[in-house]
């Protein structure tokens, strides 16, 4: 049907089958009318051609064919000008464009160079001042002025006890905020150890969190050792220990905004680093700023040329939305919808709680 009638078929189904006749669809007696009128068309057209042919025999030619042809406009007057009158490009005139050029190169890469340093400037401004907004609301607790002390048979059974400990607690990539010290009391209800798991780079980020989480639960730090896992903190509750009637504290931050302090402390880190390679390509272009600047006036077409392969691109200096815009959420948040008793089960992002980490015995922060 589809190749008799000419129509495209649009659906199909075991009831029927839709098809569309096409833009261009005209009836058998409308197409007729058309090739009727289009062959009268070119009928009278051969008719006219004929009649003008005949009209231009029975005319005489008046015109005197001459065999000499004018060079006005042609390629030959435009040569002959330009040997009369035209400006000569000796060597000393194409040797002046060129260090033009070249002059114009090295301004480019210097241009390059400001628009890299000015955008990367005003990102690290912009991460720094959306890490400021988050971390309003925190005021990290100081550490006791007169800690409770261990001996050394006791942090090295509460460190041995602590390791064989199945419950731990695992610390995600929102650091040290209200939920995880609430699970720590909620821990100490039953037991008077609790193992902190956490996924870090390096011990001294651990000994950090292990100083905040004392500082913030009010119990003792035992230990700090190298797990399968990551690292565990071992945290003893105290001889004394009551459990507060406000076991989430105020002066840290909710999870909502903990997760957005470590996404601007990601954004952040990103940030010096893309700094320090793009402090690397500012110096190693400086060093061909200096080569430019010594072969400016004989001019070296290659090194040109590497350079030019170098930095093919422009900068994109789109800005991103307005400042903070993504934090809109975090301000008008429900405490009690934000938060829950589990930590996030994530990769740990780095933490940076002001404590000055003291070493006080060799066995506090020992490793197994």
């Amino acid at each position: 049907m589809q190749r008799l009638t000419g129509g495209m078929l649009l659906s199909r189904n075991k009831d029927f089958l839709v098809y569309y006749r096409g833009k261009d669809f005209l009836s058998p007696d409308v197409a007729e009318a058309l090739l009727e009128k289009e062959r009268l068309a070119k009928a009278l057209q051969d008719e006219e051609e004929q009649a003008r042919l005949r009209a231009l025999a029975l005319i005489a030619p008046t015109v005197e064919e001459t065999d000499e042809s004018g060079t006005a406009g042609t390629l030959k007057e435009t040569l002959d000008a330009d040997t009369r009158w035209g400006k000569r490009l000796d060597d000393d005139h194409k040797e002046k464009v060129m260090r033009e050029a070249e002059v114009l190169r090295h301004a480019n890469l210097v241009r390059k160079l400001e628009n890299k340093l000015a955008f990367a400037e005003r990102k690290l401004t912009k991460a720094e001042r959306a890490l400021s907004k988050v971390e309003e609301s925190l005021y990290p607790a100081d550490r006791a002025q007169d800690p409770e002390s261990l001996t050394d048979e006791e942090r090295f059974m509460f460190r041995k006890l602590g390791l064989r400990m199945k419950a731990f607690l695992l610390l995600g990539r929102r650091g040290v905020f209200g939920g995880t010290v609430e699970n720590m009391h909620l821990h100490w209800k039953y037991r008077e150890l609790v193992k902190i798991i956490v996924k870090a780079q390096n011990i001294e980020e651990v000994k950090n969190i292990a100083l905040a989480l004392e500082a913030e639960s009010g119990g003792v730090l035992v230990s700090v050792d190298k797990v399968s896992k990551g690292y565990a903190i071992i945290v003893f509750r105290g001889r004394d220990y009551k459990r507060p009637s406000l076991l989430r504290p105020k002066n840290l931050l909710t999870k909502r905004k903990a997760l957005a302090r470590s996404i601007e402390l990601q954004r952040r880190e990103a940030l010096l680093n893309h700094m320090s390679t793009l402090q690397t390509r500012v110096n190693q272009l400086r060093s061909e700023i200096e080569q430019m600047a010594a072969v400016k006036e004989q001019g070296d077409e290659e090194l040109y040329n590497k350079l030019d392969a170098a930095y093919l691109t422009e900068d994109e200096d789109s800005e991103e939305e307005g400042d903070e815009a993504y934090l809109g959420s975090y301000d008008n948040e429900n405490d009690m919808l934000d938060e829950s008793d589990d930590s996030v089960h994530n990769t740990y992002s780095k933490t940076n709680f002001p404590y000055d980490f003291q070493e006080e015995s060799e066995t506090e922060f020992a490793e197994p």
